[in-house]
């Protein structure tokens, strides 16, 4: 089956109404109602709101893997190899799924960081997509300081990547991508922490204007910055006026979650067209270092883009 019409921004008078059924359509899903009963709950019709806060329970004692900690130290489960494919099955219907642009034209394409094979693969497919047409006047890589944790260490070293942290595989990824870039302008400030701090290095090439942007955490004595906190410092601080239509580009397990974010913020706070897709799985693949998103990552992320769905139809009904 295909994916469900997850929530996006196009700027028209509709556009709370129809990102309110969608929200609604998701949670309410048959896809949603065989993954949860095939972990013992259950699904009833009922109110968007009371669902959502009932699979934000759900999936807290049965889908959260993390427990705070970040994805590659989350803890490793398996389910069974008829389990497993539902799962998957379940999740693509979720939109957990990899799907071109809708459009030929966008302002500027945003990518969101992530671990560091994120920061690679995601500029070779923006990379491919401008190969095949698709035309933009910015590329923008958004994330932050976050330090490599785990494995990141040894992958970063087996893909060539100089630094350790999250911004360093950034502009490595960028560099093989758009390069040779050259020296970039430098617009930083300094905080007291890495989470206080942002950075921003661009280059002008090939008519494109092409950032990597770290942004700081709106909670900065607590955690690093969030998806969220990333969307609301580009689009509140660093967005130029002519940028008004925005295409997200993320791992296809993480499109649901930081496509509602991006709605969230980009859309409804910031008043700008906003689109996700997820990267193809060709682009995506590393060699010997490419991850395998297990049915565990998918359930995780379903949890994710619950608690994102949430917060995103609170935001509208206010």
């Amino acid at each position: 089956m295909a994916p469900l019409a997850l929530p996006r921004w196009t700027g028209g008078t509709d556009d709370v109404r129809d990102t309110l059924l969608a929200v609604e359509r998701w949670v309410s899903s048959s896809a949603m109602k065989t993954l949860v009963a095939s972990f013992g709950g259950s699904v009833e019709d009922g109110p968007p709101g009371a669902l959502l806060d009932y699979l934000d329970e759900f999936s807290a004692e049965h889908w959260d893997f993390r427990r705070g900690r970040e994805r590659n130290l989350a803890v490793q489960v398996h389910f069974g190899a008829e389990h497993d494919a539902l799962i998957f099955d379940c999740a693509a219907q979720l939109g957990l799924a990899q799907v071109p642009p809708r459009h030929e034209h966008y302002d500027t394409v945003v990518m969101t960081g992530g671990m560091v094979r994120a920061g690679i693969a995601k500029p070779r497919y923006v990379r491919m997509l401008l190969d095949d047409g698709l035309r933009v006047d910015n590329v923008v890589f958004l994330g932050g300081f976050r330090p490599f944790a785990g494995d990141e260490h040894a992958v970063a070293a087996g893909l060539g990547v100089e630094g350790d942290n999250e911004f360093d595989a950034m502009v490595a990824g960028l560099q093989r991508a758009f390069g040779p870039l050259g020296e970039p302008a430098v617009e930083e400030c300094i905080g007291a922490s890495p989470n206080a701090s942002w950075r921003e290095l661009t280059w002008h090439v090939s008519g494109l204007r092409v950032s990597a942007v770290a942004a700081p955490s709106s909670m900065p004595e607590e955690r690093r910055a969030n998806t969220v906190d990333t969307y609301r410092f580009w689009a509140g601080v660093r967005r130029e006026a002519s940028e008004q239509s925005v295409l997200i580009v993320t791992a296809p397990v993480y499109v649901p979650y930081q496509g509602a974010g991006a709605v969230e913020v980009l859309g409804l706070e910031y008043g700008l067209a906003v689109e996700t897709v997820g990267i193809s799985r060709r682009t995506g693949h590393l060699g010997s270092f490419a991850q395998e998103y297990e049915a565990r990552h998918h359930l995780q992320e379903i949890r994710s883009a619950i608690r994102g769905m949430s917060s995103l139809r609170a935001a509208l009904l206010r």
